[in-house]
Parts: C-alpha cells; sequence; structure tokens
C-alpha cells in the first residue's frame, strides 16, 4: 500500500474487488480513484473501475477511454466505468500504478454528474 499522499483525485491503483455480489464489478484490476483527495487522507476512498474489454455501443455514454502510457501506467486501451462508484477502504487498494491527465479526470466528472443528476435545480 501507498504513502497517503499517493491517494489523490485522478490516481490510477490495482484495487482487489473481491468478494463481489450479483453483478458487481469482479476481481482485481485498475481503478481511479474519485474521491477528492482532501477527504481521502481517511482510511477510505472512492473509486471507478477500469476495464479492457471491448464496450458495447450502449455503454459508451458512461465511458471514458484511456490509452495506454507512462504516466498512467496501462499496458492496454482500456475504459473507466463511471457508473460504478465503489467506496473500499485503503486496504483494497494493492499497487499505485500512475494517474490520468486533467482533462480526463474532468470527462469522468461530468458523465458522473449526469448519472446522479447533480445539475442544480432551478
Amino acid at each position: 500500500m501507498g504513502t497517503s499522499r499517493d491517494y489523490r483525485l485522478g490516481s490510477l491503483w490495482l484495487v482487489r474487488f473481491d468478494p463481489a455480489i450479483g453483478s458487481e464489478i469482479r476481481k482485481t484490476r485498475p481503478a481511479v480513484i474519485i474521491s477528492a483527495t482532501a477527504f481521502n487522507q481517511r482510511s477510505k476512498v472512492t473509486v471507478l473501475p477500469i476495464t479492457s474489454a471491448t464496450p458495447s455501443s450502449k455503454m459508451l455514454p458512461v465511458l471514458v477511454a484511456i490509452a495506454p502510457s507512462e504516466v498512467n501506467g496501462l499496458d492496454v486501451e482500456s475504459y473507466v466505468v463511471c457508473i460504478a462508484l465503489m467506496t473500499f477502504d485503503k486496504q483494497r487498494l494493492l499497487k499505485r500504478l500512475g494517474k490520468l491527465e486533467p482533462e480526463q479526470i474532468q470527462q469522468i466528472q461530468q458523465v458522473i454528474t449526469t448519472y446522479l443528476d447533480l445539475e442544480p435545480l432551478t
């Protein structure tokens, strides 16, 4: 497990998602921390899983594509699943892989805002 300064918004980690129930995301896979850095000093963080599976056209609106790079530490074209928010104890975070670019974080935040209907009420 990394140090507390490694748990920043946009950090990519290898995360142990098992045990899962029902249709929840399973196995150990990359994930991105999406909780604000200020909150990540506690024992839990909120993450979104990353998959390398080819997405169906129905899923595309809720995915953000991530090309592999030295900065993010991914080896293959991958997708952040922006509708699978999960809050875990940091013990599930096994290894820090890298980080996302600010533009990618903004894309993810926009999908989450739409998914959770967080637009201001008028």
